[in-house]
């Protein structure tokens, strides 16, 4: 099975904005290695701190053994997309501050989550 998911994912090619280094790892989980194959994008990208480039590794994307080829293909295209939108959160800066960092604890969200911003109403 793992040889078939590589066979399909062979297929792809992913680019954004010029940047062609993103590739997808097809692995099974460490785990159990006969078991879950995952995909997972990497990408080379600066880092948003230090501005050094990096290979980076987005989050792991398991496939069900009952998968089909379209499956494969929609998931690593949603893999692709993740990927896209975390690196764009990363770039928003306001005062050189990431404000939308997906690295912030779900929890310290949750403490700010009732500040919201409200308009008056406007006649």
């Amino acid at each position: 099975m793992l040889e078939r998911v590589k066979k399909i994912v062979d297929r792809i090619t992913m680019m954004v904005l010029g940047n062609g280094t993103f590739k997808l790892r097809v692995e099974h989980d460490n785990e159990n290695p006969s078991g879950r194959i995952f995909l997972q994008v990497t990408y080379q990208a600066p880092c948003t701190k230090t501005g050094e480039l990096k290979t980076w590794n987005g989050r792991k994307w398991y496939l069900s053994k009952y998968m089909t080829d379209d499956e494969v293909i929609k998931t690593a295209y949603v893999a692709f997309e993740s990927a896209l939108k975390h690196e764009t959160m990363e770039g928003f800066k306001v005062d050189g501050i990431i404000l939308f960092n997906p690295h912030v604890n779900f929890e310290a969200l949750l403490e700010v989550s009732n500040q919201e911003v409200r308009r008056e109403n406007v006649e």
